[in-house]
């Protein structure tokens, strides 16, 4: 294929459309506010996101994310036009320096700061307020896309946020599902018999069945079970096979397929090498979608069937931050301390915006020549085999606060996690003792797991970050969250 064709998605091969992603998690509520409320973030998006047609979108779970980016694309275009309206403004006040310096820059301050204001207030109170609470939200009232360009780039994204491929550009692939808090992995003999009774012989599928059986069983709210596929967007010009790179990257100028199909999951888990391998994903979301457990499991043969290969890995969305939730305290209008609160911030922003206005107006103009360059430059990449297609940046990710607002939210996700975790390994044993394989190493590294450390002997290990979440109060992650 040409890397010069129109980099846009496709639909998933095969079967009936995929429904959308459930919206009535009030965190998509909280980031399409957070689009329009914080500057930095919006544009990050759009860039990093949208204006990324080569690359793999993060995924994004309990999140709709095209109704986030379209948002985004409406606060960009308002930021767009205040800074031409700043920009003019500046001009005037600069021409007529000479004749009036002192009273004219005064003025423009002044112009500029009402300006600023009306923005601040249209936002709050004509946009956020007024189409982003809880009452009155509707996701199909996102603002339309500018362009048939980001109509089509969004449809893709779409397609990705409910496919079965996740792919990535970091050393861990869970990339969009928050920080990894916890690893365990051994290996298993299945070889070695009950006593007096002969192995029942099984496969890879049928273990993974029975695992996503029994879990499924427990029926716990927001909870969703899913073979996917995991690779690295680096791997994806060489590093896989044919048959893979057929499904995912059908198009190499266009951004990785978003699904694959079953046959196809199928036969790398049978392989269980590669560089593109299925794991079974176990999500929990709670809290209206701002609290994300997801345990990624993968079940491997070795070639001579004697030995099973198990690994876990559990990560956690928290929740957004404090600021983005915001949206649930505005009233329909401000009172005045409200008015006055606003128009004080616009007053510290303002000379900062007047005076980057000419900057942000130049760098908008010479966007499609940028655009253009960046494209260029990763065409090269595409023939070279050096591009990778996987997401930079994840919108959800960085939304998050790493920080507990509730007391409870700490024990519910130490509550999806274990259970989770203990039916996992008891689905486990009793597969193993249902083929008459001897289950007592088993037992013994489930105790292991359950009681955490860094090397637990033999041919497990188990990871585990332990820190402080408010006074004297602990849990697993990586990263440091802490309560409010």
């Amino acid at each position: 294929m040409n890397p010069s064709v129109d980099p846009r998605g496709s639909a998933p091969r095969g079967g009936p459309p995929v429904p959308p992603p459930p919206t009535r998690y009030d965190v998509t509520r909280y980031l399409c506010a957070a689009m329009h409320t914080d500057i930095a973030l919006a544009r990050k998006a759009v860039a990093r996101i949208m204006n990324e047609p080569r690359r793999a979108a993060a995924s994004s779970p309990g999140v709709d994310l095209g109704c986030v980016l379209r948002h985004a694309l409406a606060a960009r275009s308002r930021q767009e036009h205040r800074d031409v309206v700043l920009a003019l403004l500046l001009l005037g006040v600069l021409i007529t320096l000479p004749l009036t310096f002192g009273v004219s820059l005064l003025l423009g301050l002044l112009a500029a700061w009402v300006i600023v204001a009306a923005e601040l207030l249209s936002v709050h109170y004509g946009v956020v307020s007024r189409q982003l609470k809880r009452e009155n939200f509707d996701p199909n009232h996102a603002p339309r896309p500018p362009n048939t360009q980001d109509t089509a780039r969004l449809e893709a994204i779409e397609l990705r946020d409910r496919g079965n491929v996740v792919v990535s550009s970091r050393f861990a692939p869970f990339v969009g599902h928050g920080d990894t808090y916890s690893t365990w992995s051994f290996a298993l003999n299945t070889a070695r018999p009950e006593s007096g009774k002969q192995v029942i012989p099984f496969t890879i599928h049928e273990l993974n069945e029975h695992i996503s059986a029994r879990v499924g069983a427990l029926q716990l709210p927001g909870m969703n079970i899913a073979d996917v596929l995991l690779v690295n967007g680096a791997d994806l010009l060489f590093g896989i096979d044919g048959r893979t790179r057929a499904e995912v990257l059908r198009n190499l100028a266009g951004p990785p397929g978003a699904q694959v199909s079953a046959a196809l999951l199928r036969e790398l888990r049978e392989g269980g090498k590669g560089r593109a391998r299925p794991y079974l994903a176990i999500r929990v979301t709670g809290w209206s979608g701002e609290l994300v457990n997801t345990l990624f499991l993968r079940c491997a043969l070795l070639p001579d069937r004697e030995i099973a290969f198990i690994e876990g890995s559990s990560c956690l969305l928290a929740p957004v931050r404090e600021r983005y939730r915001a949206v649930d305290s505005l009233l329909d209008a401000p009172t005045f301390r409200q008015w006055c609160r606003l128009v004080g911030q616009a007053g510290l922003r303002t000379p900062i915006l007047l005076f980057s206005a000419p900057f942000s107006v130049a760098g908008a103009l010479f966007a499609p020549l940028f655009e253009r360059r960046k494209q260029r430059r990763q065409e090269r990449g595409i023939r070279s085999h050096s591009f990778n297609y996987g997401p930079e940046f994840s919108l959800r990710e960085a939304a998050s606060d790493r920080l507990y607002y509730r007391y409870f939210q700490m024990l519910d996700r130490e509550l999806y996690a274990k259970t989770i975790e203990h039916r996992v390994l008891d689905a486990l044993v009793e597969f193993m003792e249902n083929h008459n394989i001897d289950s007592s190493d088993l037992i013994q590294r489930q105790t292991t797991i359950y009681n955490s450390g860094l090397f637990a002997g033999r041919d497990i290990s188990v990871t585990r970050s332990s820190i402080q979440a408010g006074s004297g109060t602990q849990w697993n992650n990586p990263q440091p969250v802490k309560q409010r």
